[in-house]
């Protein structure tokens, strides 16, 4: 992805995927991602109250951000977006454990296949369409 020139942006999309799972209220209302560039992320924060309130964060931010690749970082007034639904979906999923029964489906299921590789990924797509509700057992 380096070679392409799409790491950053692999980066930031990753980030704000998992933004409201990193930071936790109010952090998460008052800022967010907007771009990544070599390292550095630009957050967009909503006020310049809490423009200063982040500066003390700063380290912890980057601690949270380091498994992405960020090693430093800028803020800067501006809109910042959220997805409450993405939120609250993400929240749940994280949070959500299988059931013995369920378990037993996804392996039952996925026992009949020969190939591990393949076998792995379809337990990884069930156990995720279980925990997201869509699929019922």
């Amino acid at each position: 992805m380096r070679e392409l020139g799409i790491q950053d942006g692999v980066n930031l999309a990753s980030i704000k995927r998992d933004w409201y799972i990193l930071f936790s209220q109010p952090l998460c209302y008052h800022m967010s991602p907007c771009k990544v560039s070599h390292g550095e992320i630009l957050l967009n924060v909503d006020s310049p109250v809490w423009l200063q309130e982040l500066q003390y964060y700063k380290n912890e931010i980057l601690e949270k951000l380091r498994s992405y690749g960020i090693t430093s970082m800028r803020l800067k007034i501006g809109r910042v977006s959220h997805n409450i639904s993405r939120e609250k979906r993400q929240s749940t999923s994280r949070l959500k454990t299988l059931t013995a029964d369920e378990i037993s489906f996804m392996e039952e299921t996925a026992s009949q296949i020969d190939d591990e590789e393949l076998r792995e990924a379809l337990q990884r797509a069930i156990k995720k369409s279980l925990i997201a509700g869509k699929v019922k057992r």
